[in-house]
């Protein structure tokens, strides 16, 4: 998908994107990856607290699938944001509350501490000012409140290949639509001014298990799946996107 302004999504290219994301499922989506990561984090972090209680808003939530998703594991307490309205009317029941808000300039419209959790699939890097949105997350996160996120791993061995051979990142081409790069100084200087990270998951390229070198990459993350130190390093070598599982300090830092 090309990338196209808040005026071209909004106006004269509405239709035509409706149609790209009334039934679009990210890679984050597809096979229960980020609603499973969320529900796995819920129970370590929020141990006595009610799933379907907590308050979860999704940044982005395109065509709710990933809304369906953390319903059928038991949230029932989601709202959900997007630029636009590509909800279908029956997705629109997975969402206790849907709003519409440019989240590179528009305050996330929920009030100061609402959330207990906030997620953020891919939707950082698309965002004209996403330092905007980080601290609107910050705004509505409860003390100790999860920020979930993926970004795209720029420095993966197959995207620093690629950035070698071309001189751009392979998600940040021309004829993408990702336009915000966080390399780690940036992260560490914007998202984790206000946020301390508990874990880091990777999601990976199904494509990078084709073929014999394939085959040896998911023999060896397998073998190494009880040695942390280990799967972390082959892990960072070839993930895809990471996704940051994050939480809102308990007092303000300073």
């Amino acid at each position: 998908m090309p990338y196209f302004t808040k005026e071209e999504i909004t106006d004269t290219k509405r239709q035509e994107i409706k149609q790209l994301l009334s039934g679009y499922a990210g890679r984050n989506i597809r096979d229960f990856f980020a609603a499973n990561l969320v529900n796995r984090y819920q129970t370590q972090v929020f141990s006595t607290a009610d799933k379907a209680e907590t308050k979860v808003c999704d940044l982005g939530t395109a065509s709710g699938i990933f809304a369906d998703q953390l319903g059928q594991l038991g949230f029932k307490n989601i709202r959900g944001v997007d630029l636009d309205d590509y909800l279908s009317d029956e997705a629109k029941r997975f969402f206790k509350d849907f709003r519409i808000a440019d989240l590179s300039s528009d305050p996330i419209p929920w009030p100061d501490g609402f959330f207990d959790i906030v997620t953020a699939w891919c939707v950082l890097p698309h965002l004209e000012n996403p330092h905007f949105c980080i601290r609107e997350v910050n705004r509505i996160l409860k003390p100790g409140g999860l920020f979930i996120l993926s970004i795209p791993h720029i420095l993966s061995r197959a995207s620093v290949n690629y950035f070698l051979r071309h001189g751009d990142f392979a998600r940040y081409h021309s004829s993408g639509n990702h336009i915000s790069v966080f390399s780690p100084g940036v992260f560490k200087n914007t998202v984790l001014r206000y946020f301390e990270a508990v874990a880091m998951e990777y999601l990976f390229d199904p494509r990078s298990f084709s073929g014999v070198k394939g085959r040896l990459r998911r023999f060896i993350l397998t073998w190494s799946y009880n040695n942390s130190r280990l799967r972390g390093y082959f892990s960072k070598a070839w993930g895809y996107n990471q996704i940051w599982v994050l939480r809102k300090y308990k007092a303000e830092i300073t």
